[in-house]
């Protein structure tokens, strides 16, 4: 069951918050086809917040303490659940061998879905990793192999499954990282753009996906009073496809030279007959057909009059997604490599309005595109000898390889545009995420006609709950071997160590980091990386409290701005105290 405003994707593209939704609904399933909801059922209960692990950090540090807009990570993919919710996971299965030489023998580590008795009384699939050993011998290594080659016969490469929330905390550390949610491209559209524009939906003639190029060009770099783009006149290739592009309509750009030298040209797109001819007419605004569809389908908002990229497009047809994507980037996006080995790409977009970044991501992960969101402070910068004040910044990076091929293919400028790929796959994309309770929320689960996998707005793949998460919510009771860890939120049952006062427990990812460094803050308890040590030393000691108000000197743990403190005996290097003694027990031991 999902939490109160959780946006569900319907049949027709829009999205409908689930309480909203009532029977006879359709929902858009995992493969694109409508599902009837046949009911709808409400409860309140603790909600778990279901969300992206990510590997931003802009938030804990520096950036976030001189900027508050920066402690937020915008376009996580998340969603909120109850503690019953099936969640729909793979987790990674193909075995392999290991030369363990010290005890002379091959190792071959393989994972299967075993069942397992729970606390409660439930039977459930979990992954489990098994080994085992064969003699360091021809003959032994062949039976490894054979081995190998049968596992991975009968479980594959991926084991798929479903698992309740609450099942979580009974896996395996190393297996409970590399499990994975996923998030499905679109392969269907709406066709609005194509019924404006042809009275036809999804009647994506050429011109219209000309059309869809212009307007994600006029979003990057455009106007919003009059239909006015800014291009660079040294890139006469995307000033040739925008003539080219606009004649279908009727539509001749026109520059003027600006009386100081300039790279930056405004292009205007006048409606009516070629400047070169004896024109009738030639209108700016009035009967444009580009400036009709960017009033109409409210590309410029109606209050403020700002951009914005409508929601519609989130959902629109797969090749119009894809050119006005390409004409976001021929206008605002930077194209580099960021993968040599796979050919993988990277395309950065800057924009400064919210609901523009928001339709990005949104676009993007439609198109099995994974997309994140970083950001910039305000600042004021020095250009020519003019101060210019820089806004808040949203950096919309998209990574893929043949998918945003694909969208770059469809680009005109120079430098962005790539060949079409020979083969174009459209399979889910796969993360990984935490499991962070949040408290009790108003619920709803839905009733399908048929047993499928359904998208959120966000893409996100999940199932819907029946009755079954309603009445098991009574039969929840706190695992008698959970533990905790107390220096970050991870809990677990297995793969926990004493801390350093030997009454506490650390879980395996931070007791290493512990055994490592030997560092630890007073205050908060936290274990500390060695980048983030490598960071406190640079920055200097100061002088902070102990919880129990002794002043005390040391580095800054960055995140409660207590003391760390190193424990010697622990880190992997000894104190000079202990380097001395060692060198006087030993001295002595010569002497005697």
């Amino acid at each position: 069951m999902f939490e109160d405003g959780t946006r569900v994707m319907m049949a027709d593209g829009r999205s409908k918050d689930i309480s909203e939704l009532r029977a006879n609904d359709y929902l858009m399933a995992e493969d694109g086809a409508p599902v009837k909801v046949t009911g709808v059922i409400k409860d309140s209960q603790s909600t778990y917040e279901i969300v992206h692990k990510t590997k931003h950090r802009a938030f804990e540090g520096e950036a976030a303490t001189n900027d508050p807009l920066r402690k937020i990570i915008y376009q996580r993919l998340s969603f909120n659940c109850t503690l019953t919710h099936d969640l729909v996971l793979r987790t990674p299965a193909k075995p392999m061998i290991e030369n363990d030489f010290t005890k002379n023998i091959y190792r071959v580590r393989y994972r299967t879905l075993d069942k397992v008795n729970t606390d409660d009384g439930r039977i459930i699939n979990i992954p489990k990793q098994h080994k085992k050993y064969f003699k360091m011998t021809p003959e032994g290594k062949t039976d490894a192999e054979n081995f190998r080659d049968e596992m991975e016969r009968q479980c594959g490469e991926f084991l798929n499954y479903n698992l309740q929330v609450r099942d979580l905390d009974l896996m395996m550390p190393l297996l409970r990282i590399t499990t994975y949610l996923r998030f499905s491209p679109l392969t269907s559209g709406n066709g609005v753009l194509s019924q404006f524009l042809t009275g036809t939906k999804h009647l994506n003639t050429k011109a219209v996906l000309q059309m869809a190029w212009m307007l994600g060009l006029w979003i990057g770099d455009g106007t919003t009073n009059e239909p006015q783009i800014t291009v660079d006149s040294f890139d006469t290739s995307l000033i040739d496809a925008l003539n080219e592009n606009s004649k279908p309509w009727g539509i001749y750009p026109t520059y003027k030279d600006e009386a100081f030298a300039s790279r930056c040209k405004h292009v205007s797109l006048h409606y009516g007959q070629e400047a070169g001819e004896n024109r009738v007419y030639r209108n700016l605004r009035k009967n444009n057909p580009f400036w009709n569809v960017v009033t109409s389908l409210k590309f410029k908002r109606d209050g403020d009059g700002g951009k914005q990229i409508p929601t519609f497009m989130w959902s629109e047809d797969e090749e119009v997604r894809e050119a006005f994507m390409a004409g976001l980037i021929d206008a605002d996006g930077y194209v580099c490599k960021w993968t040599e080995k796979t050919g993988n790409l990277k395309v950065s977009i800057q924009t400064i309005y919210p609901s523009i970044m928001n339709g990005i991501v949104h676009i993007s992960r439609s198109l099995g595109i994974t997309a994140t969101v970083t950001t910039r402070s305000s600042k004021t910068i020095t250009i020519r000898g003019r101060q210019v004040q820089c806004q808040f910044t949203f950096d919309c990076n998209m990574y893929g390889s043949e998918r945003l091929q694909n969208i770059l293919s469809y680009c005109h400028s120079g430098h962005k545009t790539r060949p079409v790929p020979s083969t174009i796959s459209r399979d889910p994309v796969y993360f990984t995420f935490l499991d962070i309770k949040k408290g009790i929320n108003d619920v709803y689960g839905l009733t399908l006609e048929e047993d499928k996998n359904v998208l959120l707005e966000n893409k996100t793949v999940v199932t819907m709950c029946t009755s079954q998460c309603k009445n098991e919510h009574f039969k929840i009771k706190p695992s008698k071997y959970l533990q905790h860890c107390i220096a970050c939120p991870h809990k677990g049952i297995k793969y926990f160590y004493k801390n350093w006062s030997g009454t506490a427990k650390l879980c395996g990812r931070c007791w290493q980091r512990y055994k490592f460094s030997g560092y630890r803050c007073l205050n908060c308890n936290f274990v500390p990386e060695a980048r983030e040590v490598k960071i406190a030393k640079a920055k200097g000691e100061g002088v902070g409290l102990t919880p129990e108000g002794v002043p005390v000197k040391g580095y800054f743990c960055r995140r409660c701005n207590g003391i760390l403190k190193y424990d010697g005996v622990r880190g992997p290097k000894r104190t000079k105290e202990e380097t001395s003694r060692k060198a006087k027990v030993t001295s002595v031991g010569n002497i005697q």
